[in-house]
């Protein structure tokens, strides 16, 4: 059996979102992804996904073509692609940072080795650490009324948490409104999340806004102040005493070790997108769980290729609590089944080889505004 990558395709794709996902940097209609497949010297396959996002990978959909076609795929070629570390040297040796294109190729290797072995992707990165996943459903910004109403759904669907996306800096008051219209809603026994997506930018506006809310009873307070800031956001957790979260300001094991040196969040958003992929996203996680930090998974809002890498380093890693992985839920057209391993509030992934979900090839094929073949 030969394990030399042969050849890479590259997928660039647009897929419908049920409706406009709205947080505090951006609106999204849809969602633009570029999908890559992998194939060694005998024919064995493998899937991966870029989703980039200018105001957190600081990556375009066509710089992540780009670099994908020019750069990284070419690096990748006739190597061994059982050395998933080898790979992301190759790539860091080629290009520094665009770690949503680094995403896409290591997922991609991680599946097929998985693939190779025999095992699901979870067993290939340690092993299962809990029966089942649980997610939360995500809230756009809208009105308090209406933020209140898409909440009242989620819970009536039987989801068990809800995720607000709040982050007003010029009338944060209205942020407490929504949150404490939710909890109204709701009642108090369904968890509440809350995320600024670094929308209150400072501890001037961060401070007062969270001292207000804590009212509401959030489990905590994701990203309130901008990601270039970390000591900012140990102020914020120092001065608030709530549960922070940080997401945009960890990218991967330097801004990791920051959080722990300055004590600046109790819990730590992963997402492949932003390490580059599951090999850094492992290196992160060892580093938040020695400094005493809980991590969870998060998402880009992606497909079912990787939603599913997502799901299975959660599943793999015991200090990876809770996950994000909605992209299924959201996603109007996918080109994945993944979204049938969800059961309300619960997911539970298969024990097939690899991510373990089928993809609908045709489509993929079909939707594709393009297909790049390196080799």
């Amino acid at each position: 059996m030969s394990d030399l990558i042969q050849r890479i395709e590259i997928f660039p794709i647009r897929l419908p979102l049920h409706e406009p996902f709205v947080i505090a940097y951006a609106t999204q209609n849809d969602i633009p992804t570029v999908l890559v497949r992998m194939t060694t010297d005998d024919g064995a396959v493998g899937w991966g996904e870029a989703t980039p996002d200018p105001n957190v990978t600081g990556e375009t959909f066509h710089s992540t073509i780009a670099v994908l076609e020019h750069d990284l795929a070419p690096a990748l070629i006739g190597r061994d692609v059982r050395d998933r570390e080898g790979l992301v040297r190759a790539m860091d040796a080629r290009v520094d940072a665009v770690p949503a294109a680094k995403a896409a190729l290591d997922i991609a290797a991680h599946d097929l080795v998985a693939t190779m072995t025999g095992l699901p992707l979870w067993a290939l990165l340690g092993g299962k650490s809990k029966p089942h996943l649980t997610i939360s459903r995500v809230v756009s910004i809208k009105d308090p009324e209406a933020m209140a109403a898409d909440a009242q759904q989620h819970v009536h669907d039987g989801f068990e948490t809800v995720k607000l996306k709040v982050g007003d800096w010029r009338n944060p008051r209205l942020d407490v409104a929504r949150v404490a219209a939710v909890r109204e809603a709701i009642g108090p026994d369904i968890g509440i999340k809350v995320d600024v997506n670094q929308g209150w930018q400072s501890p001037g506006i961060a401070i007062p806004a969270i001292r207000a809310m804590l009212a509401s009873v959030p489990d905590y307070i994701e990203q309130p102040v901008d990601q270039h800031d970390i000591a900012a956001l140990a102020e914020v957790r120092r001065a608030t005493g709530a549960p922070i979260m940080a997401d945009e300001c960890v990218h991967g094991v330097r801004e990791m070790q920051r959080v722990v040196e300055l004590r600046a969040a109790d819990l730590v958003n992963i997402k492949l997108m932003k390490t580059g992929g599951l090999v850094n996203a492992l290196r992160v996680n060892a580093i938040a769980e020695a400094g005493g930090i809980v991590g969870q998974v998060g998402t880009m809002v992606e497909s079912s290729i990787a939603s599913a890498a997502g799901l299975h380093f959660a599943m793999s890693q015991a200090n990876i609590r809770t996950c994000e992985m909605g992209g299924p839920l959201m996603i109007a057209g996918d080109i994945g089944n993944l979204r049938t391993c969800y059961d309300r509030n619960h997911i539970t992934l298969p024990d097939r080889p690899g991510l373990g979900i089928d993809l609908d090839i045709d489509q993929i094929e079909h939707r594709a505004t393009r297909r790049i073949v390196v080799q």
